[in-house]
């Protein structure tokens, strides 16, 4: 999977001083779910002025695109317990950004793990689509956590497809469609992870999208890590699918040292 600025969660950018005023409707933040990890933001985004949300607790800052034909998004609050501080920045020109909108949260997660679950931007999930439907049909009457994500596992590697048409037409603000990747049976690695980690968070396991580099793939690409048994599995459908449907036998557990991981969702 080749690196764009829309899959990367973190950008280099100039941020100039607060202002009062701007195009866009100034967003509102639904705070409900913080101490799940969750927080919902609700905006209206001119086409004309890039939009973006940057969330920093202490030292660590990521950056996510607010687009203007969608009005609400949620976003994993996944720095640990803390006060963050959560800014609308609009664009200026080029990479220089302007604050029109900070408020500071105090986050105490109830539980570590419980916002690996949730619907966010990049993985959005409900229980009307086809995908998580899928889910509790290849998972009916399975007993562990183990043998449902196994089960969530070959039909994606099974079912899915690699797009490499797909690579030359994306954007910047290219987000993964779950449902979308579920009726082509294609995608790049960043569907393959959004829709296995939608289809196994359905089943209430605790999935995350991780992105960086894993062994043999030079491109910056993306995976999964699923909790099981009370550890961290790494599992990468996007590998394992390309040797599956060449005939080549997989293992969907990884090691994880092998894959240097620079963000998670």
């Amino acid at each position: 999977m080749k690196k764009t600025a829309g899959i990367l969660v973190t950008i280099s950018m100039v941020l100039l001083s607060t202002i009062g005023a701007s195009a866009m409707e100034v967003a509102a933040l639904k705070t409900q779910s913080i101490n799940a990890g969750i927080l919902s933001v609700q905006y209206r985004v001119p086409t004309s002025k890039p939009t973006k949300i940057m969330i920093e607790n202490g030292s660590e800052r990521v950056f996510y695109s607010l687009l203007s034909d969608r009005t609400e998004e949620s976003f994993p609050l996944n720095m640990g317990d803390g006060q963050y501080k959560i800014s609308i920045l609009e664009q200026v020109s080029g990479t220089q950004y302007r604050s029109i909108k900070t408020e500071t949260l105090q986050v105490n997660l109830k539980d570590s793990t419980s916002l690996y679950l949730g619907s966010v931007q990049e993985i959005k999930w409900n229980e009307d689509l086809e995908a998580v439907k899928k889910a509790a049909e290849l998972t009916e009457g399975l007993a562990t956590d183990l043998e449902k994500v196994q089960a969530i596992y070959h039909y994606v590697i099974s079912n899915v497809s690699y797009e490499y048409d797909k690579i030359p037409t994306l954007t910047s603000s290219y987000l993964p469609d779950v449902d979308q990747t579920f009726y082509s049976n294609q995608g790049i690695c960043y569907d393959y992870a959004s829709l296995f980690a939608a289809m196994v968070r359905s089943m209430g396991i605790p999935t995350k999208m991780a992105k960086g580099y894993a062994p043999g793939i030079a491109e910056y690409h993306a995976w999964n890590e699923v909790l099981i048994e009370g550890e961290w599995k790494t599992i990468d459908t996007t590998m394992d699918a390309a040797y599956y449907q060449a005939g080549h036998s997989t293992q969907m557990i990884k090691n994880n040292a092998e894959f240097n991981k620079t963000s998670e969702v």
